[in-house]
């Protein structure tokens, strides 16, 4: 078993304080905002506060992510080695990057308020996703970058979670329209 995180409990507290059936018939809306606000927004005031900001906010919207992507069922791959290094997410596998880098985003989630461990770290994914509109970058402040860019506030995040259904929509990847659980 996993050890426990306070950025897991504090976001799986939400999660079941709203329930999956709320949360599906606002994934089915589109409503990724209202989701936001609801999970994400009530979730940072209960992390304890000896976390940094960006961490606390990197690890909550890496952990959101993996969740939603999963009931939306967005295919990707989380916390995987490729090549030597460590990436946070893909979309959808590293089979795809193998084959095609323009049919796949890797998704950076940003824990530091290093500017040079940042930008190190795209440097780093640089070497195997050169369209720099394919890596995402999910950070608590905004970046001065040719990298696309997504801030954890809930009109910012909509958009990335809008994107990547879009991106998976657009590219054919998705086996099923349908969520994780049917509505009923």
């Amino acid at each position: 078993m996993s050890e426990s995180s306070p950025i897991k409990d504090a976001l799986y507290s939400e999660i079941d304080r709203i329930g999956q059936t709320q949360i599906h018939k606002l994934l089915l809306k589109n409503r990724f905002s209202d989701i936001f606000k609801e999970i994400f927004e009530k979730a940072t005031i209960k992390i304890d506060q000896d976390i940094s900001v960006e961490e606390k906010y990197g690890t909550l919207a890496e952990s959101m992510t993996h969740y939603l992507f999963t009931e939306m069922l967005v295919p990707s791959q989380r916390k995987i080695s490729y090549e030597n290094m460590e990436l946070d997410l893909i979309i959808p596998n590293t089979l795809e990057l193998k084959k095609s880098s323009e049919n796949t985003i890797i998704v950076f989630f940003v824990k530091t308020s290093n500017t040079d461990e940042i930008q190190n770290r795209i440097s780093e994914i640089k070497t195997i996703q050169e369209n720099n509109d394919n890596i995402w970058i999910i950070s608590k402040y905004s970046m001065d970058i040719p990298q696309r860019i997504y801030l954890t506030t809930s009109i910012s995040f909509a958009k990335f979670l809008e994107d990547a259904q879009n991106f998976i929509h657009s590219k054919k990847m998705n086996k099923l329209n349908i969520f994780k659980t049917k509505m009923g």
